[in-house]
């Protein structure tokens, strides 16, 4: 594995990646990596990044680990926008959700804006960079997850705004705005297992639920772990109960990339 370090992809807010290759600096496709942190701290070099670019190269992708803006006031927004934020806010809570409104507030809405203009930058760049599909994913740890699979179903203000994953994996995640869900929207797959104090599984099958319900491509998985961090290593190194480990269901996903699939 070979990584691209500091690759600047938003001029205007600074933003940069790092992009983990195959040895042989070409890769099948690439997939977007959203780290962790409530949209308030973390960093796109947390050493789960690397152990999920050691996966990800060894079968032939290219994984862009990114930086997005955190703690973003929702005066950065126009008017318009933060009456639209604020509608969102009392709609999901509306819904049943109850995760701290950090996690689908302004900061939110800033870190998928920025997941977009990172997808727009591989658009562009990716052929120079050795990718040969032009087809993204989305790898999201906790917050990064929530911001990769409100992307795949944008709220209705942003949705000429932003630009779509091809397939999106969550960890420890929800689904934000699941009155969004279609049937012909990007395919999630998320993992979550029990006692999630930061997100509780019931945030994500109140998703799932809605998913099935309007025949949206949802999938959700319970790993039968406890607790939220904790779900990096049980996807890393666990098993679903039908034998299949978990990475290769992450894998299975992503192959959609692929040009040839």
């Amino acid at each position: 594995m070979k990584c691209v370090s500091d690759i600047v992809y938003d001029p205007r807010h600074k933003l940069e990646l790092d992009l983990y290759l195959p040895d042989n600096l070409t890769a099948d496709a690439c997939v977007i990596y959203m780290h962790g942190g409530g949209f308030r701290r973390g960093h796109r070099s947390h050493v789960e990044a690397g152990h999920f670019a050691q996966r990800l190269t060894d079968a032939g992708y290219a994984m862009a680990a990114i930086s997005y803006r955190l703690r973003t006031d929702i005066s950065a927004f126009s008017e318009d926008d933060q009456a639209h934020i604020q509608a969102q806010i009392e709609r999901s809570e509306k819904v049943g959700l109850d995760l701290s409104p950090n996690l689908y507030g302004a900061s939110f809405v800033a870190a998928m804006e920025d997941l977009s203009n990172a997808i727009e930058y591989l658009w562009v760049e990716g052929e120079r960079l050795g990718i040969a599909s032009r087809k993204l994913g989305i790898l999201g740890i906790s917050a990064g997850g929530i911001a990769g699979l409100a992307l795949a179903y944008p709220p209705m203000p942003w949705v000429r705004r932003v630009s779509r994953p091809d397939a999106v994996v969550a960890l420890s995640a929800a689904i934000v705005h699941p009155w969004r869900l279609e049937p012909n929207g990007p395919p999630c797959l998320m993992f979550h297992g029990p006692q999630d104090r930061i997100i509780d599984m019931g945030n994500a099958q109140l998703g799932a639920a809605r998913a099935q319900q309007v025949g949206a491509p949802v999938t959700l998985i319970d790993t039968k772990v406890k607790g939220h961090v904790t779900q990096v290593d049980a996807v890393l190194d666990g098993t679903h109960h039908d034998g299949t480990p978990y990475m290769q269901l992450v894998l299975d996903q992503f192959a959609r990339l692929r040009d040839e699939v």
